[in-house]
């Protein structure tokens, strides 16, 4: 009989098992290919492998202007000689209460945004991310069998890279003022293709203190182009979500259950 999964009581033990074969399975880059996958970066790569666009001018003048507000791009004092961010070996930070003195990843350098990044070399760059993810994926099983959910006011892409969230109020966060949403409830089996996006992911671990875990986000990576979806089950309910003190917004939740099949 399969042992039920709480979130509350589980999630911690779950995330170091996770945590620990991340690293072991994968490599440095394959897990900043991953990182990028749950940035908004996201949109931009499933769009390139589906040709809808080909022209993302726009989303690199946004990048260079996030990437000029943290300091990041024109501050050549933060890079060392050969363009990675510099570390600060001695600056102490915390995780999952867990001291530890390594560094947060960088979506500007993983996508190599510079002053003189260009349509062409954006394009280049994401499709080297798009056969990395390709990559991890293969050599990466979920090794369990555990509920996932997405939330969209759309219907689900099954081309789509996907975020899932083992946790279903996480995945409603994202769209707490929609009137109407769609939850979709995908069961992952242990042979799934999946990478969940534990603290490896987050971090680059060159001073081997990174604590084991996913204190950051209870997210899973999945390619749906590649998973077999079996629906299961539909039904519709509604909640009562407090906005303020006065406000209370009646949001109606569509739930479609999908199970991976072997």
């Amino acid at each position: 009989m399969e042992k039920a999964f709480d979130y509350n009581e589980d999630i911690e033990q779950l995330g170091k098992e996770m945590d620990k074969k991340n690293r072991e399975k994968l490599s440095k880059e394959d897990c900043d290919n991953v990182y990028i996958s749950e940035t908004s970066t996201l949109e931009d790569i499933n769009s390139l492998r589906k040709e809808e666009k080909d022209n993302f001018d726009k989303r690199i003048e946004d990048l260079k202007q996030e990437a000029l507000k943290t300091e990041i791009l024109f501050s050549s004092e933060d890079f060392d000689i050969f363009g990675a961010i510099s570390e600060d070996k001695t600056k102490i930070n915390t995780l999952g209460n867990i001291k530890h003195r390594e560094i947060k990843k960088s979506k500007f350098r993983i996508l190599d945004v510079t002053k003189n990044t260009q349509n062409e070399q954006y394009i280049k760059r994401l499709k080297e991310i798009i056969k990395g993810l390709d990559k991890a994926l293969d050599k990466s099983s979920f090794g369990y069998n555990l509920n996932t959910y997405c939330a969209s006011v759309l219907p689900l892409d099954t081309e789509d890279y996907n975020i899932l969230y083992i946790n279903p109020k996480n995945a409603l966060e994202e769209l707490k003022n929609c009137e109407k949403v769609n939850l979709y409830n995908i069961k992952l089996n242990e042979n799934t293709k999946a990478i969940p996006l534990t603290n490896i992911i987050y971090y680059d671990n060159n001073n081997r203190t990174l604590p084991l875990g996913m204190d950051i986000s209870d997210k899973v990576l999945v390619d749906l182009r590649k998973l077999k979806l079996e629906l299961k089950k539909q039904k519709l309910f509604r909640i009562n979500q407090e906005i303020d003190d006065i406000e209370v917004l009646t949001k109606i939740i569509c739930v479609y259950e999908y199970e991976v099949s072997l």
